[in-house]
């Protein structure tokens, strides 16, 4: 199956721009990275309707194109959780801080100012296509696994670092691992400290040197960037590992430097000197926002931990008038041989799937929808589902579904969508296993 980006775009050099940039991209990564389609789109209204029917991998949105209304875009987009797993890549010239709060709630891959894209544009696209497997469609394997785990290799490079961590922390917050707030104090702490990976253990930058250069008028990225003309430093890497449980989430980031003494770090919100500094928080500030932040012995590897949380996912506009069920741990949803009267979104929970007593897989919120086959084709159930945890279910009706689609025709498609990437899956299964 491949992946689908949309590109919102009037001008058209910089339209032209950005498509000889993909296409150079997927040249060069052809064989890791799936077929695309690209579609220009040139008016907000066929960018809603290609967002609310397509639900296409990415989108690329210039928020300062006078011809288009971007912030329509992003405010239908934020209003349906249904449309909030497209990654978004947008392009800016000016500041964006009357539209942070909006930016905060969506599912923003990278922020690319207009004249960086010669430059970090291919960066940014090759580091989200070629992980879209990993981390951002959802993977049947994935699901059936008690754990999903995997790293990337950074190079010395600042401009990306935003996209790897928006890379996780996006598709922890579509697979319902987190919240917004936790997704926020996450963002922070991987940044800092990819950030001090490459800064102070692979470039070797002091605190003040850094200081020194900072008061100069200099910035960090422009530090990094003599300090790499040394080959030695340039080749060296930052290297995260990720884990994720049901639980808990864990991440490890190593630098190929020499390490410090992070006994010896040490920050006082509360000690004006150490209030008007200009960096030397970073530490201080990741323990404020996970569960603890421990170092290997030598200083160049810091793993932190962070609980997921158990809060209820949104509810799509159109299930909210339907029945909600709570159930507890233990509790059968329907039996293997029922009739198929309801479909069930999944709000809140694990369920578990079992074909005559035997489990074979579990569903949680980010798997969307309980018994939708049997439901859809009119059979009886084929397997049992019983709850793994206390969870929240919206139970939907056959004439309440019809109903749905038809105030809300972009739901049926998604839902066939859903049905064909099961079927890809499972047909992938079925092949491996022969």
């Amino acid at each position: 199956m491949g992946i689908q980006l949309g590109v919102l775009e009037s001008n058209k050099v910089l339209l032209h721009k950005i498509l000889d940039i993909l296409g150079n991209v997927y040249e060069e990564n052809k064989k890791i990275i799936d077929p695309i389609s690209v579609i220009h789109i040139k008016t907000i209204d066929q960018a809603i309707d290609f967002i609310k029917f397509e639900f296409p991998e990415f989108l690329i949105i210039n928020m300062d194109d006078k011809k288009l209304d971007s912030m329509q875009l992003l405010e239908v987009i934020e209003s349906d959780p249904w449309l909030h797993s497209t990654g978004l890549i947008i392009l800016y010239e000016k500041v964006l801080e009357n539209r942070s709060q909006l930016l905060n709630e969506l599912n923003i891959m990278s922020f690319l100012k207009e004249d960086e894209i010669n430059y970090q544009l291919p960066k940014i696209l090759k580091i989200i296509l070629t992980n879209t497997q990993v981390l951002v469609q959802k993977d049947l394997y994935k699901t059936i696994l008690e754990k999903r785990s995997g790293s990337f290799e950074i190079e010395n490079d600042p401009s990306i670092v935003t996209s790897y961590v928006n890379i996780i922390t996006s598709t922890l917050l579509n697979e319902k691992y987190i919240n917004q707030n936790k997704a926020h104090g996450l963002r922070i702490a991987l940044t800092e400290l990819l950030m001090n990976g490459i800064e102070h253990g692979n470039c070797e930058i002091t605190f003040e040197e850094k200081s020194a250069f900072l008061t100069s008028g200099g910035n960090i990225n422009e530090l990094i960037h003599r300090k790499c003309k040394n080959s030695e430093i340039a080749k060296r890497r930052v290297y995260l590992d990720y884990e994720f449980t049901e639980d808990l989430l864990k991440f490890t980031i190593r630098d190929d430097g020499d390490g410090f003494d992070h006994s010896k770090q040490n920050y006082n919100p509360e000690n004006e000197e150490d209030l008007l500094r200009e960096h030397g928080r970073g530490i201080f500030m990741t323990e404020m926002f996970v569960e603890s932040l421990t170092y290997n012995d030598k200083g160049n590897e810091a793993t932190i931990l962070v609980k997921t949380d158990k809060e209820s996912k949104s509810i799509p506009v159109g299930f909210v008038d339907q029945k909600e069920l709570h159930v507890k741990a233990g509790d059968i949803i329907f039996k293997q041989g029922d009739k198929s009267n309801h479909l069930y979104y999944i709000v809140k929970g694990i369920y578990e799937i079992e074909v005559q007593g035997k489990k074979i897989a579990e569903l949680k919120p980010s798997d969307i929808f309980l018994g939708e086959m049997s439901f859809l084709l009119n059979n009886v159930r084929v397997a049992a589902v019983k709850a793994k945890t206390d969870g929240i279910l919206i139970e939907i009706a056959k004439n309440s579904f019809i109903n749905i689609i038809k105030k809300y025709p972009n739901y049926g498609l998604f839902l066939s969508k859903l049905l064909a990437k099961r079927l890809e899956k499972t047909n992938e299964l079925k092949v491996l296993s022969t």
